[in-house]
């Protein structure tokens, strides 16, 4: 396991996760309401958003790695 380098990062990252969790809800509200029109758009946003996230988890490894940054949570405490 790794920790993020940054808190800019780790900010961004939750930030999508909070955005996803929402847009998770949002589905499941159109789904039981009938709303099938307004799934794919959700569904897009949800796609796209899984990306950022994985984008930006790769980056922090990424750049914590190049830099030598990145601790490994077993060496922790």
């Amino acid at each position: 396991m790794h920790i993020m380098t940054t808190s800019r990062e780790a900010d961004h990252a939750l930030g999508l996760e909070l955005q996803l969790e929402e847009l998770v809800e949002q589905r499941e509200r159109a789904r039981v309401q009938g709303r099938d029109d307004d799934l794919p758009p959700i569904d897009a946003e949800i796609a796209s958003l899984q990306q950022e996230l994985a984008d930006t988890a790769e980056a922090a490894t990424t750049s914590g790695r190049d830099a030598g940054s990145i601790i490994d949570a077993d060496q922790v405490g």
